[in-house]
């Protein structure tokens, strides 16, 4: 089932555009608020990080559940519950009067909204017509830098003249597009409904979970519960008729290499997020309002070439665009390192070429994957592929940390050899990728 372009270009694209920016935003807007919850509720450093641990983990295995859930209900059923849920959430969360329930609000958040940007590459890659397809993920692309540009200035600002309470009335603005977004999707009920594999999905949450607490909580108790719990879910999946996950998936050895290549160049970027203000804050003594400001053009930067690299895709392939992305990338690490400590604004121009590597290569690098996938296998597969965008995040991060703590953060040095050693893994991650997806093919076809 192919959509009409005209329904495509003048409801689905906008309205989708409008729903994955505030779901993104949400996300990052409290990040700036932590010190104020900490606050305002007496809690630890550690304690208060649950904020965005929890609801780092709910999305990152959502993201999957969702995608297995397309077949067994419509895109426009799933989409429409994750929207009704988010805003939930969010309803409740400002509310909250106590720590748990704050916690309960974005965990409720988390489940509605972690489905949003996965689907979106769902319904581009199944139902749009060719030629929009890589336009959609530069949409998706360009909206994700934009929303996580604005969102620290915006999150600042509505928390520094309001309350950080009123952060969770701004998914609200959701609430008019829902009806207009359930009449605009299709309801494709031609796919035959399997038994939903919710041993494998619970095995394999549970394994995430541990995972990523322990990248983001530098817990090793759950580090070392994670690998029996993958053990066991691989297990299970290996001998069930339906499983979560279909073992056939890592078969394809395109989409092996693909979703390895985009591991390392990931964790990469996250680690280059995570980096950038803490460099500006040690060696530039800026303020967290300006810091916000330092980065908004390179975010701005990245979401016009995520719009430009969907529209390029379409045109030459999006095997192609990924390596102007990665070009873009490695200059920009480059640049990075070298200019540490010579001035804020080199430091930001050089930011500019590092965000729009990243969104270029976020858009470009999922159209590639989902074109080696065959109709059957596309749901699962780049529900698979948002779930390691999401632990490449946690693992960039984390290493990031250590390793700014072992070279002193407040030295120019340190941030020469991280993104020297970012710099080195990019370049490892565009080999990778360019043994697999073959400069010659423009346009990814779909084969195994």
């Amino acid at each position: 089932m192919i959509l009409d372009e005209q329904l495509v270009r003048q409801r689905i694209m906008p309205l989708m555009s409008v729903v994955i920016f505030f779901a993104v935003l949400n996300g990052v807007t409290f990040n700036i608020a932590i010190p104020d919850i900490a606050a305002e509720f007496s809690v630890s450093p550690s304690t208060v990080s649950w904020v965005i641990t929890a609801y780092v983990v709910i999305f990152a295995f959502g993201s999957v559940v969702y995608a297995r859930l397309v077949d067994q209900f419509s895109l426009r059923s799933i989409i429409t519950f994750g929207l009704i849920v988010f805003c939930a959430g969010s309803l409740l969360g400002f509310f909250a009067s106590s720590f748990p329930l704050l916690i309960l609000a974005r965990i409720i958040q988390a489940v509605g909204a972690s489905g949003i940007p996965a689907l979106g590459m769902l319904l581009a890659t199944l139902y749009f017509p060719s030629h929009l397809r890589g336009a959609m993920l530069g949409v998706i692309a360009s909206t994700v830098a934009f929303a996580s540009g604005v969102g620290p200035v915006l999150g600042g600002f509505v928390a520094g003249q309001f309350h950080w309470h009123f952060l969770f009335l701004i998914p609200l603005v959701l609430l008019p597009v829902i009806p207009l977004l359930y009449v605009s999707l299709p309801l494709d009920e031609s796919h035959v409904r399997k038994p939903f594999d919710f041993m494998g999905a619970l095995l394999l949450g549970a394994f995430v979970g541990a995972l990523l607490v322990a990248l983001t909580q530098a817990s090793w108790p759950a580090l070392l519960l994670a690998a029996p719990l993958l053990a066991a879910a691989v297990w299970h999946m290996r001998r069930v008729e339906y499983p979560f996950i279909a073992p056939q998936l890592f078969t394809i050895a395109r989409y092996r290499g693909g979703v390895i290549a985009a591991l390392l160049v990931m964790a990469t970027v996250f680690g280059m997020l995570f980096a950038v203000p803490i460099m500006v804050r040690q060696v530039y003594d800026l303020s967290t309002m300006a810091i916000g400001v330092f980065m908004f053009p390179a975010a701005m930067s990245a979401a016009v070439a995520g719009w430009l690299s969907g529209r390029a895709a379409g045109r030459i392939g999006s095997n192609r665009v990924v390596r102007v992305g990665y070009l873009f990338l490695i200059v920009g690490y480059l640049c990075l390192g070298a200019s540490a400590g010579l001035g804020v604004v080199l430091s930001a121009l050089c930011l500019i070429a590092g965000h729009c590597g990243f969104s270029i290569v976020h858009s470009s690098l999922a159209g590639s994957i989902s074109g080696v996938l065959p109709r059957e296998l596309t749901a699962v597969g780049m529900g698979f592929f948002n779930l390691i965008f999401f632990i490449s995040g946690a693992f960039g991060t984390a290493a990031t940390g250590i390793m700014l703590n072992i070279l002193h953060p407040e030295r120019a040095s340190a941030y020469m050899i991280t993104f020297g050693g970012f710099f080195l893994l990019a370049l490892l991650s565009l080999v990778l990728f360019a043994r697999t997806f073959p400069f010659s093919e423009g346009a990814t076809a779909k084969s195994s």
